[in-house]
This record gives structure tokens, sequence and C-alpha cells, in this order.
């Protein structure tokens, strides 16, 4: 019998080993073994994620050592046998379920129906056999993952949820091999560092951050994610990247980079876009901080003003392919003076993404004129439009925010991972195989369309970057007229409805830009 590698002091702790990462073609594939006995599982459809950074509704599986506490049986299936077993086993309820509302005070907890015309859950094949994994269930935390199980596998092995599972034929197998006080281990056979500590305070009382030095001067890199609390590709991607670095996987070859997986701890932790506001719409320091964001910004910004470049990763709400977007050309104007377009331009080009957009600050500011024309003056400072690429430029450096598409997009993270290594090979401070160059589209955000009643909407959700015609109708007000496109372009950050005087969308104009 093999040993099992994992001790508690002087004594072993039954485990159960799943790993996965032995078929590159399908990552949710993989092996679970207890003692001598080992056998085909499959995981999240979304791969393995680190405990900090679990999501409800990701479809990953948190990585790292889980206790297994009780499970529950069909005994229209099993008959009463799994009652002496050594794991404490139960009879299946006829009525229950697993409550995955993260408002509710029940959040990752076992519930009983008293409804007795609710249809028996008795016969789900798929349950037959369920072992809830101890996973954010000691002291819930609001959207940090429920209803992790080990159960019973699909036919072809697709991926769960969340959950780690295996054949049907198996169960009865592997409920006589668990014991109690037995955890179950889950990691890939890539992973070559322990996963990142998770975020245990909420709200969370600290910013992480990891730098890296080489040992010759370059370019000073910083590399942040979520800005915004409901967007996961940066900090998944990020950490990959950690992970990459620590282990020695990748060097830097000359330079500095420093990585912000979870700028906003708060919005975060509570899947939200913003804590108590917008940090990407005022981002400025404050001798006095009033809410979650002053506290964040007076850690962001001296990071920030400690460095030459950023890279920003971010998703969005509408489906649509990911792009990048980049400042304004060198200029001495009072809205947005810059000095560094042609480094700039380089590194939005090496995003290698098929989309690029530029003006955001001007088109910004047109929409805060036409908010202060239809008496909107709350929240419009003189800073309104600038977020962590605007404050880059302003203290005199450069960056890119990466979109990297809807914000649960499984190849989202893949993206933001892409993008900073693209990134950092055009700075030179990695070494990496240069990419082919994709077809490149360049937009320029002219204006927003903002909604003039909060029954104003859009005809339909458009696609990020999607093109529209010049005369076309692409909304209505609620007083009946037409929304009209004013001139060939495309739409951006569009939304099927929106508050009064705020933004249903933002049009774009075809740009010369970076076609050289």
């Amino acid at each position: 019998m093999s040993q099992n590698p994992f001790m508690v002091g002087t004594l072993e702790q039954p485990t159960i080993v799943v790993r996965t990462g032995q078929d590159p073609q399908n990552p949710h594939i993989g092996l679970l073994t207890i003692d001598d006995w080992t056998v085909k599982c499959a995981i999240g459809r979304n791969g393995l994620i680190d405990p900090q950074l679990k999501r409800e509704g990701d479809g990953k599986t948190p990585r790292g050592r889980h206790p297994l506490r009780y499970g529950f049986y069909d005994p229209e299936v099993f008959g009463d046998e799994p009652r002496s077993f050594d794991f404490p086993f139960l009879p299946k309820p006829e009525n229950y379920r697993w409550v995955e509302d993260a408002d509710s005070p029940f959040y990752n907890q076992l519930v009983f129906e008293t409804d007795e015309t609710q249809p028996s859950r008795r016969g789900e094949r798929l349950f037959d056999l369920i072992i809830p994994v101890g996973w954010n269930d000691a002291l819930p935390e609001a959207r940090g993952g429920s209803a992790i199980f080990m159960h019973t596998a699909r036919p072809d092995y697709s991926g769960t949820s969340g959950c780690v599972v295996v054949a049907h034929e198996h169960l009865m197998e592997l409920a006589r091999r668990v014991r109690p006080g037995m955890v179950v281990d889950i990691s890939s056979i890539n992973d070559a560092v322990k996963p990142l500590t998770p975020l245990v305070s909420n709200p969370p009382k600290s910013i992480e951050t990891v730098t890296f030095h080489g040992l010759k001067p370059g370019p000073r890199l910083i590399v942040t994610g979520s800005v915004h609390g409901n967007e996961p590709s940066g900090p998944y991607a990020i950490s990959r990247l950690i992970s990459e670095f620590r282990s020695g996987q990748r060097e830097l070859e000359c330079g500095q980079v420093t990585f912000v997986p979870v700028v906003n701890g708060l919005a975060f932790r509570n899947n939200t876009r913003i804590g108590d506001r917008n940090f990407n719409r005022n981002l400025s320091e404050s001798a006095i901080p009033q809410d979650n964001e002053d506290r964040v910004a007076n850690v962001i910004c001296p990071l920030l003003r400690a460095h030459d470049v950023l890279i920003d990763l971010h998703s969005f709400g509408s489906e649509g392919e990911a792009f990048a977007l980049f400042g304004p050309r060198d200029n001495q104007g009072a809205l947005e003076p810059f000095v560094h377009e042609a480094s700039e331009s380089k590194l939005a080009k090496a995003m290698n993404l098929p989309l690029l957009v530029h003006g955001w600050l001007p088109a910004h500011e047109k929409a805060i004129k036409q908010k202060r024309e239809a008496g909107v003056t709350e929240g419009l400072s003189s800073l309104h439009g600038v977020g962590t690429t605007e404050y880059m430029r302003f203290a005199g450096g450069y960056g890119v925010t990466v979109e990297c598409g809807q914000h649960l997009d499984p190849n989202g993270p893949q993206i933001g991972y892409d993008c900073v290594i693209n990134g950092m090979v055009a700075l030179g401070i990695i070494k990496d195989a240069p990419q082919k160059p994709k077809p490149l589209r360049v937009l320029e955000i002219s204006e927003a369309i903002l909604a003039d009643h909060d029954d104003d909407q859009l005809l339909k959700r458009f696609v990020t970057g999607e093109a529209v015609n010049e005369g076309e109708v692409i909304g209505k007000r609620v007083d009946g007229r037409d929304i009209v496109m004013p001139y060939d372009g495309a739409i951006i950050f569009a939304s099927l409805t929106s508050p009064a005087h705020s933004e249903l969308c933002f049009l774009c104009k075809v740009s010369d830009r970076l076609q050289d």
C-alpha cells in the first residue's frame, strides 16, 4: 500500500488526493486516489482556483485541503449498506436543497423543504450519493462559493460547477474507503507553490502586493486586478503569474514587476462592482478618508506613482470580444496632458487583441457636460473620469486597461494572462516567444448616449464593439422617440436600461491611430 504523504504531527491524516493536469486538452479531468485505489474524476468546468479567489457561479474548484464531515445516500439505490461504513452516511432526505443564494441567511447550508407538494429528491442519479466538501461552510463568506460536493460524474465526465465527481460505478467503493476525519486535497500536478492565503476578514483590512525585482535596471511595471469587485479575470490571471515567478518558471531580465491581485477587497468579497463608490471614476488620495475606496486609494495611488507602467485588468457585463483602452496623443492640453504616446501605443499593440479603443476621458467629459445641463450635480467633480490609467498618466507614467471579455467568460483569465505576458515582453523585462500579430481594429469613443428616463432602453444587448450604421435605430425613449446612430461606428459599454441621466452606451468612430 502506498504511503500517504500528508501528515499531521506524527499521525497520518486520512486524505483523498485529487490531482488534475494530466491531460492539457481536458484540464477538468483528473485522478482521485485513496491509498492504493485510483479512479478517474472530474472537477469544475473552468478548472482550479486559489481559495481566496473562489466565487459563486465561477465554475471553478478551490485548491487546498478541505474537510469531509458526513454524507448522504439514496436508500432506494443502495439499500442500507452505507450505514455500516466507517464514515457517517445518512439516508438522503426526500426533500432538501442547498442554499446558493448569497443574500440568504442560510447561504451554503442544507435546508429541508416543508412543502409536501414538492417532488422527491430521491432518484436523482447524479446525487445518489453525495459528500459535502467543507468549503466556506464554517463561517460562510457571501458569494465565496457554495454547494461543493463529491458525487456522480456524467457519462462524458464533463466539468462541474465546482464539485469533484467520479463514475456511478465507483460510488460505493469511494464510500467504503472514506474515513472519519478525512480531508480531500485538491490541486494540479503543475502546481509548483502553495496557494495564496485566503482573505478571511470582511471587510478586508489589507491589500496584498507581490513584487519581483530583476538584477538589472529596467522599467517598473505594476499589474492590477479587481479594481471592480465583480471582475474576476484579473485576480485569476495575476495569481497564476505570481505562482510562475515564485516557482522560477519565469524570471525577470531587468526592472521590476508588482502584482496586486485584488485592489478593492471589499467589493471583491461582496462580488459587487463597488464597495462604497466607484473607485475608478474618482481616484485620488484623501487626507481624511471617508469610505472604503478612499482608504484603498491612499494605498494604490502611491504604488502607481512608484512605477513607470500600468496594466490594469478588467472585464465587462455585456457580451463581446476582449479589447484594450489606451490614452491620448502627446499634448499639453488641460484635460489630459501626455508625453508617452509612442511607448503607450507600443504597449497597447503588444496586447495583441483584435480591438483597441481610445478617447475615454474626452467622451466622459462630454457626458458630464450633458448631465450638468440636465440638472445633475452630485458626484460630478473634476476628477470624475479619473481611474487607474488616467492617474498613472497624470503621475508621469503610462498604461493600458485590458477588458478581458464578459465577467464570467472562462477565457477571460487566459486573455488577461496573455496580455500581461505580451506587455512584459514588449517592455523587455521578460523573454518569451513572439506572437503572430492579429488583425487590428481601432475605435475612438466619441460620446455617450444618456437615458433621459429610467424606462429609456436600447433595442437589444449590443455586443461590445458591434458595428452600427448611420441612421440605424438603436433604442427607444419612454416618450416614443427613436435613439438613432448619428454616424457609422460602433457601440461599447452598452446596457439595455440605465437610470435617468446615466449612460446607456458609448458611441465610437473608426480611428486611424496605430494603423502603421
